[in-house]
């Protein structure tokens, strides 16, 4: 349980501080051309492993990527059996809640405008974990890959 709530605060102190810098407003800050991807540690008990990355051209986002990686290198979303058993289950699959998680952001230009996805709550908590830490190393410059501790 502590675990849960030290999550939850950090979760909330790192969403004001780079919302509390740029005023929520992404097209509103200083971006430093570049790829910037942020990925979690771990594979989770799926076997899947959350990323963002974004690219950022002519201090603008350009182009914002979120899916899961398997230990082979599989994309989430194109495992096609994934797909269909997802979404007969819960409506949904990673193709579809990926692009409605990145279209909420790009167009809202905030982090916290970004609404959880019906069926995909996790992936929508993981997306927006992952993509504060690339944008945050998106203002810095920083090209290293974020390595981000699992939401457990």
């Amino acid at each position: 349980m502590k675990k849960i709530v030290s999550l939850a605060l950090t979760t909330v102190f790192a969403l004001g501080a780079f919302t509390g810098c740029t005023g929520e407003q992404i097209n509103s800050v200083a971006l430093t051309d570049g790829t910037y991807r942020a990925e979690f540690v771990e594979f989770d008990t799926n076997g899947w492993k959350d990323y963002v990355e974004v690219t950022v051209v002519e201090g603008q986002l350009d182009q914002v990527v979120f899916d899961s990686v398997d230990e082979k290198g599989n994309l989430k979303s194109e495992d096609a059996s994934y797909k269909a058993e997802m979404e007969q289950m819960v409506g949904t699959y990673p193709a579809k809640y990926n692009k409605d998680l990145i279209n909420q952001f790009l167009e809202s230009g905030k982090i916290t405008a970004v609404d959880i996805v019906a069926g995909a709550t996790e992936s929508t908590g993981n997306f927006k974990t992952l993509i504060i830490e690339a944008m945050e190393n998106a203002t810095t410059g920083n090209t290293e890959v974020e390595i981000v501790e699992n939401i457990k």
